[in-house]
């Protein structure tokens, strides 16, 4: 079986390396002149650090078994610090425990936080006792906490968590293919905290295990490795601009959605044209390198995030060198700003010397920061999330649909798909390469 994979990030990786292993022929091409999309680790103050990605979750097992696979399991690391903050009405308050991606499930330790008001802690205590019904269809995660749990709730805590892993507003954000668990309980029954506290209760989970993995020389490691593994198989600076041009029995493309739409559309213009209708948020990264001395707030947790109604620039601060062990060190402090979301992007537009002029006064106002940096690393990565709107499971299911019918050799997967986190991204290339090898794949 000759296979053509489209794109070197972390899903053309996958799927190549998955094809090779099974024996086939394979050759991923890229564009670029690196493989690894927005993985990517360099360093900053003699420190390696990523300009993308710097974790995966540890439990969703797709990504720890690429690593185990790939003999890197020895340097999965956890994070040192479990503690996250949101900086809400004037001061950096905890998270409150528990709580499942911002929904509190315990509303006394949502008051002690603070981050909401008595009137939204209040309005909150409501939430079991309400009518309602369960979730029918899909809906935006904004409309559902809402809903449930009052504005506050959603727009200081529920946003930020959720709304700062996909660029986005929770407004915007589909709760099937957003939060699952969400979704989940939502349908079990009219309260959404009582049956997030059941399915907490009934879980079998390891509490103490941990939540998320990186590894200790960075995630570039992973794609390097892959990379390394594919040889000549991988091919950079080979764009393809006409899938005609591949000489391949099954074809995997694995750019985002607008490119691949672009390449489809020759063969498939309902799947193109469904493409096309994802739409993706521009965001930056900023890292900053500090020397100790200078860093004065408590750095006793993984960072913060910041809600968009409080008007900042920033979206979050990850406290990298508390966060990380392998990070930092005594006499060094690294931080990772994030800013842009859907619809925002005045962090995009300004040119560097601005946009550390505001991430600074952020710093300054969020948790007391002024000094100068000695190091600065801006990283910006346009049009890199996929917005997952309400409907978007089905949206995939058409493309899909519309593949099969109109070229059954083809198929179109990647982040924009069922799921932009890392172990997502590996299962979707890997299936994608498993489906390509099965007797039952027709040849173009």
């Amino acid at each position: 079986m000759r296979i053509a994979v489209v794109g070197a990030g972390i899903t053309g990786l996958a799927a190549g390396y998955e094809a090779a292993k099974a024996g086939a022929d394979v050759v991923v091409h890229e564009a670029a002149e690196r493989a690894g999309g927005r993985i990517l680790t360099t360093e900053l103050a003699g420190q390696l650090v990523d300009e993308g990605p710097d974790a995966f979750l540890a439990r969703v097992p797709w990504a720890v078994e690429l690593c185990q696979e790939l003999g890197l399991d020895g340097g999965l690391v956890s994070p040192a610090q479990r503690a996250a903050f949101v900086y809400s009405r004037g001061g950096l308050r905890a998270i409150p425990q528990p709580n499942v991606l911002g929904v509190p499930l315990d509303f006394d330790a949502l008051a002690a936080s603070g981050i909401v008001s008595a009137e939204g802690v209040d309005r909150a205590r409501q939430e079991p006792d309400l009518a309602g019904s369960p979730l029918a269809g899909d809906e935006s995660v904004g409309t559902l906490v809402r809903r449930r749990l009052g504005d506050e709730v959603a727009d200081r805590l529920v946003d930020p968590l959720i709304g700062g892993i996909n660029a986005s507003s929770i407004d915007d954000l589909s709760v099937k293919a957003a939060v699952p668990q969400l979704a989940e309980a939502a349908s079990r029954g009219p309260s959404l905290v009582q049956e997030l506290r059941r399915l907490a209760a009934s879980s079998t989970a390891d509490p103490s295990a941990p939540v998320f993995y990186t590894l200790a020389d960075g995630l570039g490691r992973l794609t390097d490795e892959l990379a390394g593994r594919l040889g000549d198989r991988l091919r950079l600076s080979s764009p393809v601009v006409d899938l005609a041009d591949l000489e391949a029995d099954q074809v995997i493309v694995t750019l985002p959605a607008p490119a691949a739409g672009a390449l489809v559309a020759p063969v498939s213009a309902d799947a193109a044209g469904l493409l096309h209708s994802i739409d993706y948020a521009s965001v930056v990264l900023v890292s900053l390198a500090f020397d100790a001395v200078d860093v004065n707030h408590p750095m006793e947790g993984s960072g913060y995030l910041v809600p968009a109604v409080e008007g900042r620039t920033i979206t979050a601060c990850s406290w990298a060198s508390s966060k990380w062990t392998h990070i930092g060190s005594a006499d060094t402090v690294v931080l990772r700003v994030s800013a842009g979301r859907f619809r925002d992007e005045r962090a995009l537009a300004m040119d560097d010397e601005a946009l550390l002029d505001a991430v600074r006064a952020d710093l300054a106002a969020t948790m007391g920061l002024d000094a100068e940096p000695q190091a600065v690393r801006i990283s910006r990565w346009e049009q890199s999330l996929p917005q997952f709107r309400p409907g978007h499971l089905e949206l995939v299911t058409d493309i899909e649909q519309a593949l099969a019918h109109d070229a059954p050799w083809l198929q179109v997967t990647g982040a924009w798909a069922r799921g932009l986190g890392l172990p997502a991204c590996i299962n979707q290339g890997r299936q994608a390469a498993r489906t390509s090898m099965t007797e039952g794949a027709i040849a173009r």
